[in-house]
């Protein structure tokens, strides 16, 4: 009986230590959640459109897009609101001379 209990002590001992260097658990940060940012959006002028929009909303509602590919013509500008100050009459104005999104029209 002891030598029974003693080869089940081994046998569990060895799937144990087995089991623990196979198995190596995933310490990486899970990934990031989508950010959706209601960016403020511009015309070429720096004139506010009256609308605040994810870029794939603005998309979807004026056509426009954020490729880069020739032949492009600007045509909206979008500031992050912490890139904007808002007024007393709650418009924006950008703080920064550069967007921080574009979207162009390709002709």
């Amino acid at each position: 009986m002891k030598q029974a209990k003693l080869a089940l002590f081994l046998s569990a001992f060895v799937i144990t230590l087995t089991a623990l260097a196979t198995v190596k658990p995933d310490f990486k940060s899970p990934k990031p959640a989508a950010v959706q940012v209601n960016y403020y959006w511009f015309d070429v002028t720096n004139t506010w459109l009256g609308r605040q929009n994810t870029v794939a909303a603005e998309m979807s509602l004026t056509g426009l897009d954020e490729s880069t590919a020739n032949p492009k013509t600007l045509h909206e500008k979008g500031w992050a609101p912490g890139n904007c100050s808002i007024d007393g009459l709650g418009v924006p104005t950008p703080i920064t001379s550069h967007p921080d999104k574009q979207l162009y029209s390709h002709p």
